[in-house]
């Protein structure tokens, strides 16, 4: 069989079976009441459309035109244009990639919709550190020293759920945040008009349901807050294009990382969990992942040193980065061994040993700074967050062998099935090729499966393991790398990226990610 019949023959494969995905996925979602996880234990629950569902969706119908346009018109103007060419045109990317994201949360139906900034950032039930914030704005320093023993409170029923699992950069921020409203009117008076109809009729609502407790006078300031809140991280969950543009580019040409960064945008976690802080772990976490690589490939201390101020300020807001600092880990362990197979033993260990340094002398400053500044040992609230999170299972119950299949079946949703196939063809696909230098990336899906296999996370899939989602899409460019060459070239891509919108769109307005249902406000 000539080698042009067999590309022929795998790309037809793989849009038949990636059409079948999509249908899969939308059939699931929209045509039956299969339970979306482990009944009893913990199960997404479905939105209602209250209206055709053209007149809900039209906002994201617009501008994935826009994108589709954008990213087709990209490839052909990066091919003629030079690093400045480039740089203009990711960032043009993550600005589209901006407006998609939030037009997607603006076409979900309902309270669910950008209504929902407000009620998730403000109430307890979904986070409580804006509460947190503004309990404690007036006393930072009275905070931070009083930490660590507000999360050893073992009857407090937030410590095992968010407060006492996360270290305190979270509520930090929002407090930083508040106190630039509280300083600056004009401030305020500027995000306020950029606030769209839905985000004030959600402010709105909480003020309403406040004054009526009685509990707190929700103002304008608080309202602005949340939207700067909700903006930032809606940054930085489009941003992670970028960094995963250059993690592509370290093995296939630029169209092809061209394509894998912009197919990141398609996720339908990120819409599904916006504004949770969940959606701008990646950002940081692929930053880390391409400063660390960088600095194994140069031996460089201050590449080191900056992969270790990038971790800090993550694991400061979530120790969701502990398995990230474990595969980087591994990797400046494994690394040396297979790409530099002829390299003296001695020199080997020296050169890592500064990349090494690096990393801890930022680790050793952040947290003297810590105790210096914030008189608290964060240190100390890692460890105890850690056994917050361990305790989580001895409140909820979670059944270990339902959650093993479970887990991976949520994923492949989470990323649109049109993705996970890509996915799955980019691991075959450089397995089989198998230079030593693609453990960069097998390395951290081991251990993700490691993850996977311990039961660390037995629900919540979709969004607990988000932080980790830019790993299958670094994956599905070695797929991509093989499919422009092909006959069809980027005709087959567009396809692909039309079929991974039409998934987006249909799993991100149908998923409740925030039990709005529950609260009868559907």
């Amino acid at each position: 069989m000539s080698a042009t019949l067999r590309q022929t023959r795998w790309v037809i494969l793989l849009l038949v079976a990636a059409v079948c995905g999509a249908l899969l996925q939308w059939g699931v979602l929209w045509k039956t009441s299969l339970p979306l996880g482990v009944p009893g234990e913990w199960v997404w629950e479905r939105l209602s459309l209250q209206m055709p569902l053209f007149v809900v969706i039209w906002p994201a119908v617009a501008v994935a035109l826009l994108l589709v346009a954008y990213v087709w018109l990209g490839e052909e103007w990066l091919a003629r244009g030079g690093r400045s060419r480039r740089v203009g045109l990711l960032l043009g990317l993550w600005g589209i990639g901006f407006l998609w994201l939030l037009s997607l949360v603006a076409s979900t139906p309902g309270i669910a919709s950008l209504s929902r900034i407000p009620f998730v950032l403000f109430y307890e039930r979904s986070s409580g550190y804006f509460t947190q914030a503004t309990e404690h704005r007036g006393d930072v320093e009275g905070f931070l020293k009083g930490y660590l023993t507000q999360i050893q409170d073992s009857t407090n029923p937030e410590n095992h759920l968010h407060l006492g699992t996360h270290p305190p950069g979270l509520t930090l921020g929002l407090m930083t945040l508040s106190n630039l409203c509280e300083r600056f009117p004009g401030l305020v008076a500027i995000v306020k008009a950029t606030q769209p109809v839905q985000v004030r009729d959600g402010n709105d609502a909480v003020r309403e349901t406040e004054l009526a407790r009685g509990k707190f006078h929700f103002t304008d300031a608080d309202g602005a807050v949340l939207w700067l809140g909700a903006l930032i991280t809606a940054l930085m969950a489009s941003g992670t294009c970028i960094p995963l543009y250059l993690l592509a580019r370290r093995f296939v040409d630029p169209d092809a990382a061209w394509w894998t960064a912009s197919i990141w945008l398609l996720v339908p976690a990120a819409a599904i969990f916006l504004p949770k802080s969940d959606v701008m772990f990646p950002f940081l976490a692929m930053w880390a992942q391409w400063f660390w690589l960088r600095a194994l490939d140069r031996d460089s201390l201050w590449l080191g040193a900056l992969t270790g101020i990038v971790m800090c300020i993550a694991m400061t807001l979530s120790l969701a980065f502990v398995p990230v600092a474990l595969i980087m880990f591994i990797q400046c362990a494994v690394l040396p061994c297979v790409s530099s197979p002829g390299q003296p033993a001695q020199k080997l260990q020296w050169s890592r040993l500064k990349v090494v340094a690096g990393g801890a002398v930022a680790l050793g400053g952040w947290l003297l700074l810590w105790a210096v500044l914030g008189k608290m040992n964060l240190f100390a609230v890692w460890i105890q967050n850690i056994r917050n999170h361990a305790s989580f299972y001895s409140h909820h119950v979670r059944t270990y062998i339902p959650w093993l299949f479970e887990n991976p079946v949520e994923l492949a949703a989470a990323l649109g099935m049109p993705l996970a196939l890509l996915t799955l063809c980019g691991i075959v696909f450089a397995v089989k090729a198998w230079p030593p230098r693609r453990w960069e990336f097998l390395l951290p899906l081991i251990v993700w499966g490691v993850l996977w296999l311990s039961g660390k996370n037995m629900g919540e899939a979709a969004r607990l393991w988000v932080f980790l989602m830019p790993y299958p899409v670094w994956c599905a460019s070695f797929a991509i790398s093989k499919l422009i060459p092909t006959w069809l070239g980027s005709r087959t891509l567009i396809i692909l990226y039309v079929l991974q919108i039409v998934v987006c769109i249909a799993t991100a307005i149908r998923i409740d990610g925030f039990g709005f249902g529950e609260l009868g406000a559907m």
